[in-house]
């Protein structure tokens, strides 16, 4: 683990506690200065988020289900808590490897804390089937190694 993932571990946790609730929906509706959209953003772009003044404002796909959905908004939330100092991130359907320490590595990080931490196990044998249902790029399996 890095001291980025720890950073975004922790802060999942935090929120988790402290808001009493691992829906992003829910999530993002007691937190300030965020605000969501829903518009169509192409067949490969799944979401967004931007500062503006104070503001974190996350666009999310319209054209995703509910799972992957769910999913890219707690990245985004992530990124919320996390890089507002960074530029626009976008998360693609077919993204790249996150690079260690990058703000889309901590976004993942809290992601996958905030949706698969603290809840047991994975057994590494089910981590691909896990990743394929919630339509995440299959590279993304090595997150399940750095949360608890």
């Amino acid at each position: 683990m890095s001291y980025d993932s720890d950073r975004a571990i922790e802060m999942a946790r935090y929120v988790i506690r402290r808001y009493n609730t691992r829906d992003p929906w829910e999530l993002v509706g007691k937190l300030p200065n965020v605000a969501v959209n829903t518009v169509d953003l192409g067949a490969n772009i799944q979401g967004y988020s931007l500062i503006s003044r104070r503001m974190s404002i996350i666009n999310l796909n319209e054209n995703m289900n509910e799972q992957e959905t769910n999913d890219v908004l707690a990245h985004e939330i992530g990124h919320s808590l996390l890089t507002r100092d960074t530029s626009t991130n976008y998360f693609y359907k077919n993204a790249s490897k996150a690079h260690i320490g990058s703000s889309e590595y901590v976004a993942n990080s809290f992601m996958f804390q905030f949706i698969f931490g603290d809840r047991g196990d994975i057994n590494p044998f089910n981590r691909l089937k896990i990743i394929e249902d919630h339509g995440l790029p299959t590279w993304m399996t090595e997150y399940f190694d750095i949360i608890n």
